[in-house]
């Protein structure tokens, strides 16, 4: 699956919204998604191309005590984009084919 497959995936299947992500000189290096979950979290995920992703679970109650230090993460996950987009999209169903091809194999 292409990284443009995996963007439109996360975005009908997973929730998502999408900006792109700006290098230092101004031109589109990646991608930035972000969903916010029930219960006060926030999915985040950074796609440099289909080598690289990083994806990170925020807690989304800003601290007032400490207004200007970043949020808390909960998990962290980085590498091949298809890797890191398989942990956010929900489950697919195996398809009927498959299933009867490995019925086949006696496994």
């Amino acid at each position: 699956m292409t990284g443009a497959e995996l963007i439109e995936r996360l975005r009908k299947e997973g929730g998502f919204r999408w900006l792109p992500l700006l290098g230092t000189t101004g031109q589109v290096t990646g991608v930035h998604l972000t969903r916010f979950l029930p219960g006060g979290h926030l999915d985040v995920v950074q796609a440099w191309d289909e080598r690289w992703a990083a994806w990170a679970r925020l807690s989304d109650a800003p601290d007032a005590d400490a207004p200007f230090t970043g949020p808390q993460c909960t998990s962290v996950v980085s590498g091949a984009f298809a890797q890191v987009a398989a942990k956010l999209l929900p489950l697919q169903p195996c398809p009927d084919e498959f299933r009867s091809w490995w019925r086949s194999t006696g496994a």
